[in-house]
């Protein structure tokens, strides 16, 4: 009797210590310290990493407790619960986690990651523990970890801007106007007497049939009427005189020849005039181009000349004439040979003293006034390359898509209408926020695109819509199908960087847009991989700030801990756009900031 009242007030007694203890730990339980190694969440590839670190006080952890520490989300009313941590006491048996000296304390720590939902910006990490001492348990409060989630990776954006070629950015690209004006022209030349530089029209040359001719159908072509695009006229010299001569020779034949065409385009004016009964004083007289060259000896027209003729012992001359240090002794070389070959003084050097006019002509009469006009007024008599071309000219925005609407409903089978007027609806949504046209733009690329499948302009064009639309995961896949298109395929890089960006891979994305300086984008990674001081730069130089630039350089200035900086981006940002003031509320980049009463000013 007496040992079995023994072993009950010892069951009693270790009862009543094995409550103590679990109480006392109870008691004690705010001098555990539960943390994140970095209490600055973020989503980085669609997941958020963290590290949670403990310390356990001395005389806390009795030798066979254990307690699991539960990281998890809260978030609109939910506990998410993630992977538990667990410790135990010095001698739990059958226990699994890290062993923690009852009479030193002791750490733990544990890594661990969950997937970024929608709204995770404004959910909270707690540490949610529960003690356990044989079979009594008990779970504490909640203890803070983390306040709101950071996903700035999905401020990464588009800045469209409009272009006929794609470069180290994101571009609406225009199709080409694929206009190549067809040239004409007639040439006359006009010969010269040696050593003179005056026009001497009985001169055995310019009196021979062939000469006759060609200044003949060159007056025929100027008869013509066309429209002249330009008159190049060159002056040339024998190769025998001393060259700083024959260089001035060759100036002032050319100067002849100048004169000589605008005493022949004064004529044809005149007889215009006349046919035309108008009288010659008002008559609009077209500005002529002139393109007046002087290149002094003519030591190629040499060559060939003498190559083509019929002396027998030409190789053995052009050796010699070649092998001359300059054109001195070539010079010098020449004026002994014609004492010896007449046919070079007589039949190889003469034709070479001449000046060329070359009247040069559209082939087609317009001119790009012409076509501009023609465009506005008889647009049928265009061919769609000069219509497209017309549009091109056009700086006027407005005016520039009203000229494509034309052409979609003249050239109907031809992508190239729809696609140009789509890249001015898309710029007009970007500029002016008109849904409609955004609407629009999507419309016409599909047209496109049903002409022309697989083309990478329009692909880059309606991934760039997608994107404005809020489609980013169809955009990334045209962009991709851009590259890769079998008609115009467009270099994608930089904007493909964006799905590296949202994957976390930030230095890739950097490498894809070849770090652009001045550029949002690159910023924003350079900010995602903690480089703070280029990012700021980067920022700094961007020429034109728009909301989204601010917001980021309000984010930044968070992040670098420069209150002052962070108000004042953000209401240059509110100034632009106010919808940045509900996001700024949300956004866990401001959490050190959302109840100062400067922040509340700003967003509210």
């Amino acid at each position: 009797m007496k040992h079995l009242r023994i072993l009950l007030l010892a069951c009693i007694a270790c009862v009543m210590a094995t409550g103590c203890g679990l109480k006392k730990m109870i008691t004690r339980y705010p001098e555990v310290n539960i943390r994140l190694d970095d209490q600055d969440l973020e989503n980085k590839g669609g997941q958020v990493a963290y590290q949670v670190k403990g310390t356990i006080p001395p005389k806390y952890m009795k030798k066979k407790s254990t307690m699991t520490v539960v990281p998890t989300i809260e978030y609109q009313g939910q506990q998410i619960a993630l992977a538990p941590i667990e410790i135990k006491g010095e001698k739990a048996k059958n226990a699994d986690g890290t062993p923690i000296s009852y009479k030193k304390g002791g750490v733990f720590s544990a890594n661990g990651s969950f997937e970024f939902k929608d709204g995770y910006e404004e959910a909270n990490l707690v540490a949610i523990s529960t003690a356990n001492l044989k079979k009594k348990s008990h779970t504490f409060d909640p203890v803070p970890l983390c306040e709101g989630i950071g996903n700035s990776a999905a401020l990464a954006d588009l800045n469209p801007e409009l272009g006929d070629k794609a470069g180290n950015g994101t571009t609406l690209l225009y199709a080409a106007h694929n206009y190549q004006p067809e040239f004409v022209n007639s040439t006359a030349t006009l010969y010269f007497e040696v050593n003179k530089s005056d026009l001497n029209m009985n001169l055995k040359l310019n009196k021979s049939d062939a000469a006759k001719k060609a200044v003949a159908d060159f007056g025929a072509f100027m008869n013509e009427g066309r429209k002249i695009d330009r008159i190049a006229i060159t002056g040339w010299a024998s190769p025998e005189g001393e060259e700083s001569l024959n260089q001035g020779l060759s100036d002032k034949r050319a100067e002849q020849g100048k004169k000589w065409f605008e005493k022949e385009f004064d004529k044809y004016l005149r007889d215009y005039a006349k046919a035309n009964k108008i009288k010659y004083k008002d008559l609009e007289k077209p500005t002529i181009t002139y393109e007046v060259k002087s290149p002094g000896e003519d030591w190629s027209g040499f060559e060939r000349d003498l190559q083509a003729s019929n002396i027998a012992e030409k190789n053995q001359i052009l050796n010699v004439v070649r092998s001359q240090a300059n054109n001195e002794m070539r010079e010098q070389k020449i004026r002994e040979m014609t004492d010896i070959y007449n046919e070079i003084a007589d039949k190889i050097l003469p034709p070479l003293r001449r000046v060329e006019v070359s009247m040069i002509c559209n082939k087609n009469n317009f001119n790009d006034e012409q076509i501009a006009e023609m465009m506005r007024t008889n647009p049928d008599t265009l061919s769609a390359n000069e219509k497209m071309y017309a549009a091109s000219m056009e700086q006027d925005l407005e005016k520039k898509a009203s000229i494509y609407n034309t052409i979609v409903e003249k050239e109907s089978s031809d992508w190239r209408g729809y696609n140009n007027l789509a890249v001015l609806q898309a710029n007009d949504y970007i500029q002016n926020g008109t849904s409609a046209s955004l609407t629009n733009a999507l419309k016409n690329l599909e047209k496109a695109a049903a002409i022309s499948p697989d083309n990478g302009i329009i692909l880059n064009n309606k991934a760039i819509c997608e994107f404005l639309n809020g489609e980013k995961e169809a955009a990334m896949q045209d962009f991709a199908a851009a590259e890769k298109a079998a008609v115009n395929p467009v270099e994608e890089d930089y904007n493909l960087a964006l799905t590296k960006i949202k994957a976390g891979d930030y230095a890739g994305a950097a490498k894809d847009m070849n770090n652009k300086s001045c550029d949002y984008n690159m910023a924003l990674v350079q900010m995602l991989n903690k480089d703070y001081t280029n990012a700021a730069k980067t920022l700094d130089c961007v020429a034109q700030k728009d909301a989204k630039t601010y917001y980021l350089r309000a984010v930044l200035a968070a992040r670098m801990k420069d209150e002052n900086k962070v108000y004042t981006n953000l209401t240059e940002c509110v100034k632009l756009d106010a919808s940045y003031k509900r996001k700024a509320k949300k956004d866990a980049e401001f959490k050190k900031y959302k109840n100062t009463d400067r922040f509340q000013e700003i967003v509210k």
